[in-house]
């Protein structure tokens, strides 16, 4: 295209300049003083410019610019993005949106119905994007979480789920640290959906993060299969709960253990309304210092239960005779654990003699560390025995065996430590305390102390005065007139005969009879005369 020179343009606007007013606009603003045509000189920037579509004088001759979209961006709307509902692509362009490593084990199962992801290590910022990406998902039926910590942001978006998601049934955050926080997130649309099973064991929730679920569960939460063990709550959780399942008590399997449900007030209204339960079958409420007797009546009651967890509290006789009468009403029990509670033999004796009458169903029968007697081993033998109890079950703790104890005889103690002490050592200087004693009757009925150890001290065996006077003091004497101790030697005597039988004086020889002399006269002899 041939360059326009400088002269064409400066003729082209004195042209348009000599034109009408009411035709050439640049004039009237001209006479205006709202334009200047300019000297016509091109300036120097221009020139070293590319002579090859553009043309020189920018004035006239402008580039096409292209819109780099800002039509579009602001005119338009925004494209949307459809993904398939199992949520796969969707997960993997929310990664990459939020700068998250994908979980692989997670992308895998959303195309089956178990994410496990238990002990994984979860980072919490990327629930977001798994949340999401279950939305829709219409194949994931359980989530398990196990030991994976979630802040409340997680358990945030994770409550969001579960509103949108009907498909996910069962969920398992145990050991997630929740807590108080992290519960009021959750179980924000708990009351619009059913749960087969929801696992918050060991997340410290205490009474105030329980308080959120009960409120879900009061305005209709339904969950079938509920583990709440581990998380600090009281008897005020307890009184909590009452109120919420007297209107929707639906729960078949029910875990509180290891809590701190003691107080009788909160506990005994818990288990009155849970008593009216018609589909519960599993209760666990060990370890949690129960001191509960007459409730377990009705509580045994339940036609449906099953199983039943008292180990580990502090069940007293009262509460063992009120088992022991209810068994024939709980036509369902299969299993009772009473394990580790204070009770006595004649209560478990009490308990397990109950299984002679064939409408009581319970099989299985758990008393570990419950200390019994023999009478309860007899009668668990014939219980065992009997036709209908061949599958029966029933463990207990140590055996007490019916006997008293005999206290130590100090007699017998104080005489065979003299025994020891004058018997043992050199041959030489032996001497047996009981033949001493033996001799020592024959010619005294009482012997002071002091003559009893210059004796031993003679014999070359010293006793400790405080051994002979222990002595004295179990076989005492009458006293001296000046007040001094003496030893019965006729008590002392006995008890040895008694300790040592065998030990006898040797035999004193019979003195011998004098035969009188006969005196012969001496003879004398005459001596012979020489």
């Amino acid at each position: 295209m041939p360059s326009l020179s400088s002269s064409d343009n400066e003729m082209e606007d004195w042209a348009l300049m000599s034109m009408p007013s009411s035709v050439n606009t640049k004039m009237a603003a001209y006479k205006e003083g709202l334009y200047d045509p300019g000297s016509g000189e091109i300036c120097t920037k221009y020139i070293p410019m590319s002579d090859s579509t553009v043309q020189r004088h920018l004035y006239y001759a402008y580039p096409c610019i292209k819109d780099p979209g800002i039509k579009e961006a602001l005119l338009e709307p925004e494209e949307i993005k459809h993904f398939p509902l199992d949520g796969q692509e969707l997960y993997l362009d929310l990664c990459e949106e939020m700068k998250v490593i994908p979980v692989r084990s997670f992308l895998r199962g959303l195309l089956g119905e178990v994410i496990d992801l238990k002990y994984y290590g979860v980072n919490p910022h990327g629930v977001r994007a798994m949340s999401i990406a279950l939305t829709y998902n219409r194949y994931v039926r359980r989530i398990d979480l196990t030991s994976n910590y979630l802040s409340e942001d997680a358990c945030y978006h994770l409550g969001q789920m579960l509103g949108d998601n009907v498909a996910v049934q069962e969920l398992i955050l145990s050991r997630c640290r929740i807590r108080a926080g992290g519960i009021k997130r959750l179980v924000v649309f708990f009351a619009s959906r059913p749960l087969e099973e929801l696992d918050l064991s060991y997340n410290e929730l205490g009474d105030i993060g329980f308080e959120h679920l009960a409120q879900q569960i009061l305005k209709g939460a339904v969950i079938k299969r509920l583990n709440l063990s581990y998380n600090d709550l009281s008897s005020e959780a307890a009184s909590s709960f009452a109120a919420a399942i007297e209107g929707n008590n639906k729960t078949t399997h029910l875990d509180l253990s290891w809590n701190k449900m003691s107080s009788l007030k909160g506990v005994n209204e818990f288990l009155s309304y849970l008593s009216e339960s018609e589909v519960l079958v599993n209760l666990n409420m060990s370890w949690n210092n129960l001191k509960i007797s007459k409730i377990l009546k009705k509580l045994l009651s339940v036609k449906t239960l099953r199983v039943l967890d008292l180990s580990n509290n502090k069940l007293d006789k009262i509460a063992a005779k009120t088992i022991a009468n209810s068994l024939k009403t709980a036509k369902s029990l299969h299993t009772l654990d009473l394990s580790f509670n204070p009770f006595y033999g004649d209560d478990a004796f009490l308990v397990v003699s109950k299984l002679r009458n064939q409408n009581v169903k319970l099989v299985n029968l758990f008393m570990d560390n419950v200390e019994v007697n023999k009478k309860f081993i007899k009668e668990r033998q014939e219980v065992l025995q009997l036709s209908f109890r061949k599958n029966c079950k029933i463990t207990h703790g140590h055996v007490k065996h019916d006997y008293t104890l005999s206290s130590a005889d100090i007699r017998e103690i104080i005489l065979k430590r003299m025994d020891y002490l004058t018997g043992h050592g050199s041959k030489k200087n032996r001497l047996d305390i009981a033949l001493y004693f033996l001799q020592k009757i024959k010619n005294y009925d009482n012997l002071q102390p002091r003559q009893i150890l210059r004796d031993m001290k003679l014999a070359g065996r010293p006793l400790d005065e405080d051994l002979v006077d222990g002595l004295t003091d179990i076989f005492p004497g009458p006293k001296l007139d000046k007040g001094g101790k003496t030893l019965d030697l006729a008590g002392v005597v006995e008890m040895i005969q008694r300790l040592w039988p065998d030990r006898k004086l040797p035999p004193t020889p019979e003195p011998e009879v004098a035969e009188p002399e006969v005196v012969v006269p001496e003879v004398k002899k005459n001596k012979k005369k020489k």
